[in-house]
């Protein structure tokens, strides 16, 4: 399942984004919002998440590719 979180504004993409991830329903995020696109990657790199950002035409996609803790 792909968390769609074009045209939503921070903090509600992220909060939405990481219950998605934390209820295992997503492993795939796309943003349009800088501001929530950073506070996801960085709350992912605080948590030893591995993901790979692939950019997009309309917005930027995060794929969860694993932990390393």
């Amino acid at each position: 399942m792909i968390f769609d979180g074009k045209g939503l504004k921070c903090p509600l993409a992220f909060v939405k984004a990481k219950q998605a991830l934390m209820k295992n329903k997503s492993k795939e995020f796309l943003f349009d919002d800088d501001i929530s696109l950073y506070n996801f990657t960085s709350y992912l790199d605080n948590q030893n998440i591995l993901y790979q950002s692939i950019e997009l035409a309309d917005c930027v996609k995060i794929k969860v590719v694993g932990d390393n803790a």
